[in-house]
């Protein structure tokens, strides 16, 4: 069972199960006036989005790691699960029971909300996910934009599809509709965060696979462009990333979200470590902490939205 939560990457899906109810329920209904399920998507639709959502996310890192399974070989030895624990014929057979399931319920959820044409965004995004492991994730930066986009999708589509929820309630959506600007700037926001941040550690995880990928011809910009200019673009994104911070606290400043300004110089200080260790990093071992240093941004990132409950 350890192996296969580890094989499913569980601290990714808590992260993912986290991010979509924080929004929800401390950025997007205050934001709104609303209680929790008061308005928009109800208990069982939102479960069947999250749930779909899960399930895709599995299926992405189940094919992720079987063709990446020569390359972990080498970037992780005695690590990698798959063709290990974990057969390709039982990885093959779960990344399809996960990934139909996961479209299958998104095709279920879209049809609650009377808005069936958007089971095609389930379906989008498997077969981006297929793409990307396949192909895209060892072209220079095209993998890593990928991985960035669908990082900050998973903000996206809670609003997306809590918006269409709300459009089938009439009452509601006359109440509500003079804060959907203020809705829109935030989950803007964090999907700007989730952006930059996830692609940094993409480039970075590139330079700290560098070995397993260039050993099997995985053209990663690093492999193509050498380390020292991923190293230079890994420290581009993280300045790009600062930046960012700096304009979001303005925004919280100027819109008297106090708490959340406040928070945000941790945000900063993590952005200048970052790039602190990006300057001074030379080996594996330094990236691979670099590494969890970004994960620790992100879920810093993430816990910033309780603070909205306090703020409306």
């Amino acid at each position: 069972m350890f192996s296969f939560l580890k094989l499913i990457r569980w601290p990714n899906l808590l992260l993912i199960v986290v991010s979509m109810k924080l929004l929800l329920f401390f950025v997007i209904s205050p934001a709104l006036g609303l209680d929790w399920f008061e308005g928009g998507m109800d208990v069982w639709e939102f479960t069947l989005l999250v749930a779909a959502t899960l399930f895709l996310a599995m299926g992405g890192y189940l094919i992720n790691d079987f063709f990446d399974m020569n390359a972990d070989s080498v970037n992780k030895p005695g690590k990698n699960l798959v063709g290990g624990k974990f057969s390709v014929f039982t990885t093959n057979t779960l990344y399809w029971v996960f990934t139909l399931s996961g479209v299958l319920l998104g095709s279920w959820f879209s049809y609650l909300l009377n808005q069936i044409n958007y089971a095609l965004i389930f379906l989008f995004v498997a077969g981006l996910l297929w793409f990307y492991s396949q192909k895209y994730q060892c072209q220079p930066l095209v993998g890593n934009v990928v991985v960035a986009v669908l990082s900050a999708l998973s903000f996206g589509l809670v609003w997306l599809f809590e918006f269409f929820a709300l459009s089938n309630q009439a009452q509601i959506f006359t109440e509500v509709q003079a804060n959907f600007h203020l809705v829109n700037r935030l989950v803007l926001i964090y999907m700007g965060f989730a952006f930059l941040v996830s692609l940094l550690r993409e480039v970075v995880k590139d330079i700290e696979d560098f070995a397993g990928d260039d050993r099997f011809g995985c053209r990663t910009f690093a492999v193509v462009y050498g380390k020292n200019k991923a190293q230079k673009l890994a420290l581009g994104i993280a300045l790009a990333g600062l930046l960012a911070a700096f304009w979001f606290q303005y925004y919280f400043f100027t819109a008297s979200f106090f708490f959340l300004f406040a928070f945000f110089f941790v945000i900063d200080a993590m952005f200048v470590v970052a790039i602190l260790r990006l300057l001074q990093a030379k080996e594996k071992s330094d990236y691979a902490k670099l590494s969890n240093l970004i994960k620790l941004l992100m879920l810093a990132g993430v816990l910033s939205m309780v603070l909205f409950y306090f703020e409306f």
